[in-house]
């Protein structure tokens, strides 16, 4: 006598397959929009630094020469700072290479556009104002009131209160 069995196979039902895809979705609703802020705060701190080590640089230039680097219409790192300088030589309209410390043309984050910096109009250059192009951006995206953060104005003969 020979006895028959019968292999059943079994898989998952149709139910059981949408409560594993509806976990799936629920943690990607929950990850996403998590992930993305965090980037957007993330960029905004990296501006933020990227903003005080151009208030060092400019700080450190104007100890040695009394005046801040650039000309008068100058409206971008890109524009007047990127000449390199010997160490011990007023340099001729830019800080990379100086012993200011920069080694590279710092850029926002965001759009990759150069930080503005407006040098007083008279021929004292004893005023600097360094702003990132996007901080309107980065205030919403931190839910910060203030821009102090990205936007600086040093004045000679002051004491640098922009880095706390």
């Amino acid at each position: 006598m020979s006895a028959s069995r019968s292999v059943v196979l079994r898989g998952y039902s149709l139910v059981e397959m949408l409560a594993v895809m509806l976990v799936f979705v629920v943690l990607a609703a929950v990850a996403v929009p998590l992930y993305l802020n965090t980037r957007k705060t993330s960029a905004a701190r990296v501006c933020k630094y990227n903003v005080r080590t151009l208030v060092a640089a400019e700080c450190n230039y104007a100890t040695r020469f009394s005046l801040f680097c650039g000309d008068t219409n100058a409206s971008t790192w890109e524009a007047s700072y990127t000449a390199a300088t010997t160490a011990g030589v007023a340099p001729a309209g830019g800080l990379i290479g100086a012993p200011e410390g920069l080694t590279t043309v710092p850029v926002c984050p965001l759009g990759g556009k150069h930080y503005s910096v407006i040098i007083d109009a008279d021929a004292t250059r004893t005023t600097c104002t360094i702003t990132c192009p996007d901080f309107t951006t980065h205030k919403a995206d931190t839910g910060t009131a203030g821009v102090s953060d990205w936007k600086v104005t040093l004045t000679l003969g002051q004491a640098d209160t922009s880095n706390p």
